[in-house]
């Protein structure tokens, strides 16, 4: 469906809703009878909650966090940032 670009500044809101309503519809932009551009709905909307599907399916794959790892670093932050790993080879 073709529109001008001046009616497309005036019904914005109404056009994105119809999108919203009926994501077929294609609405050709034009200037002085020409297409310029095209308003339509995305190809794609992700589903609420996609992202922390794929990161928990990501941390299921990962091995446990050593026992070591695992502890309370907010407690001991100034040394977890500012001090320099032991060196421990003899």
């Amino acid at each position: 469906m073709q529109i001008p670009i001046s009616e497309v500044r005036a019904k914005l809101p109404q056009l994105i809703k119809q999108l919203q309503r009926d994501p077929s519809v294609i609405y050709e932009i034009t200037v002085h009878h020409a297409v310029v551009a095209e308003l339509k709905a995305p190809s794609h909307q992700p589903q609420g909650g996609d992202a922390a599907d794929a990161l928990l399916a990501l941390m299921a794959t990962l091995p446990p966090a050593p026992p070591e790892a695992q502890g309370r670093v907010s407690e001991n932050v100034k040394a977890h940032l500012y001090t320099r790993p032991q060196d421990t080879t003899p």
